[in-house]
């Protein structure tokens, strides 16, 4: 075996450091450019997670069915304001504001709703989130 095949693939110590910075410095560029074209998420209304708060406020414990007695407006996240919307069976039910403005977020999701006792329909829970 000759001398030279030991040092193969090999990198000197300096030479490594310099790649590893170039790097380094490559992605916090990239960062700082990304910063300032990308949407800020905290500015957006989390519609999203208003609802998740809203399906789990309505649903009692160990259920998947949605109440209408269940429904809440307590999913209101600090400087926010929240409509939500239970639609059943040519039903509705609405806790918060009834008129969102035209701007606002909106999510819905379908879910089973217990109309009556004992009659579960398909429905459809829809919140608006405003500031």
């Amino acid at each position: 075996m000759s001398r030279s095949s030991a040092r193969r693939a090999q990198v000197e110590p300096v030479a490594a450091v310099v790649a590893v910075l170039a790097l380094c410095l490559a992605l916090a560029a990239y960062g700082a450019v990304s910063e300032g074209v990308l949407p800020d998420r905290e500015s957006s209304a989390p519609a999203d997670q208003v609802l998740d708060d809203a399906v789990d406020a309505a649903t009692a414990a160990g259920s998947v069915v949605v109440s209408p007695a269940h429904l809440t407006g307590d999913v209101t996240p600090a400087g926010y304001e929240v409509s939500v919307r239970l639609t059943a069976s040519e039903r509705s039910w609405t806790v918060g504001a009834d008129s969102p403005p035209p701007d606002a977020t909106s999510a819905s999701r379908r879910v089973p709703v217990r109309v009556t006792p004992e009659d579960v329909q398909p429905g459809r829970l829809t919140v608006e989130v405003w500031q």
